[in-house]
């Protein structure tokens, strides 16, 4: 076990580390203003003075349950989409122009519009993100779900299975590994669609702790609220790979065996 290996499985780890010694040249070279690119030192303290403060972890607490419970709904909304496409032809030709309308929409976008129709709270986190969430679920489900073979669907038949049996019994366990490709980008959509909704209509929040550091120009604390979104997309794409080895597990276990 080498450099490389030690490298390799730490790279997460170095990767930051790297990013933090450039920053903090960067920053003691001054070829930036330090009122606007303060050194890490600063944002170490900033972090630390709203983590003593209890809100920090109040105002992730309430982004990282809103984006996982959107993401959530959205995957399971986007798989039962992706079923029915493949289900019904006819849906899936009428549905199309639907996705092709809807899913360029950013989410600032959506915000004016979820806020006149729903208020402020829970229903307009939840809006917001399943309108923005659904389209990765669903387009590599459907696509994931009509690229299954014609051996495996006809080995099924000559199995006497019946077409829902095949279904959910050899297209979906196949398409799983697809599928959950499109969940991993949707929860980093999830993210940013919650934090954006936080800054535009939210009272609570990363979004709303961003947009109150940022006018009352607390530049370190701005800096150290972004690596803690960036932090929560760490989270995000863990528990989505959590997820996807204990459903898939067995397509990653013939991955690494075959890489």
């Amino acid at each position: 076990m080498g450099f490389e290996y030690w490298l390799l499985r730490f790279r997460a780890l170095v990767s930051f580390l790297l990013i933090v010694a450039i920053w903090q040249m960067v920053a003691m070279l001054e070829l930036v203003p330090s009122k606007y690119f303060p050194p890490i030192t600063a944002i170490a303290a900033g972090f630390w003075s709203m983590l003593m403060s209890g809100e920090l972890l109040a105002g992730d607490g309430l982004t990282l349950m809103r984006a996982i419970i959107g993401v959530i709904g959205a995957s399971m909304i986007g798989v039962g989409l992706a079923l029915l496409a493949e289900i019904s032809p006819t849906f899936r030709a009428g549905f199309r122009p639907i996705a092709a309308l809807v899913q360029p929409i950013p989410p600032a976008a959506l915000v004016p519009m979820a806020v006149f129709m729903l208020g402020l709270g829970f229903k307009l986190y939840a809006f917001v993100i399943i309108l923005v969430t659904i389209w990765p679920p669903y387009l590599n489900g459907a696509a994931a779900l009509s690229a299954v073979s014609d051996v495996q669907v006809q080995t099924g038949k000559m199995l006497g299975l019946s077409d829902r049996e095949i279904l959910f019994q050899i297209k979906l366990p196949a398409a799983w590994p697809e599928i959950f490709s499109g969940i991993r980008y949707a929860a980093t959509i999830s993210l940013i669609a919650v934090v954006v909704a936080e800054m535009l209509a939210g009272h609570d929040g990363l979004g709303f702790m961003l947009i109150r550091k940022a006018f009352a120009t607390r530049i370190p604390e701005v800096y150290a609220l972004m690596f803690v979104c960036a932090f929560n997309g760490v989270v995000m794409n863990w528990l989505v790979n959590l997820a996807r080895w204990r459903i898939t597990g067995w397509h990653m276990r013939m991955t690494e065996r075959f890489a």
